[in-house]
């Protein structure tokens, strides 16, 4: 099975950019890709609990239901642990529990792992 490895770094801030690593990872999961997201920076943000629900990006569908949809076909979200103690966030301030709290080192095996990896 082909597999995919996503990294978003981009927050509420910044609306549009911040869809595509869940229109890509639900894109890629519905070709059989196997696919995981790791977030950092801004984009742990998305992760925070009623966060997804305040962005809004015309032409795009509610990125809530992105990130239900790539949990609920057996996606991986990961972020950063650097960012969200920056951020003053803990495990239990996110949307999901099936959400993953990893390191750099955790990224770095997991890129290495991955027979690609896209940047947001």
């Amino acid at each position: 099975m082909a597999q995919l490895y996503l990294v978003g770094q981009w927050g509420p801030e910044a609306a549009e950019r911040c869809f595509g690593p869940f229109v890509t990872g639900t894109t890629a999961q519905a070709q059989d890709i196997e696919t995981n997201i790791f977030l950092m920076m801004d984009a742990v943000y998305l992760m925070k609990k009623g966060a997804a629900e305040k962005v809004k990006a015309p032409g795009f569908p509610p990125l809530q239901d992105l990130i239900e949809a790539f949990l609920d076909t057996g996606g991986k979200i990961q972020v950063c642990s650097n960012s969200v103690e920056f951020r003053g966030m803990k495990q239990e301030d996110l949307r999901d529990p099936r959400i993953e709290i990893a390191g750099a080192a955790t990224m770095v095996d997991d890129v290495l792992n991955h027979e690609k990896t896209m940047f947001f």
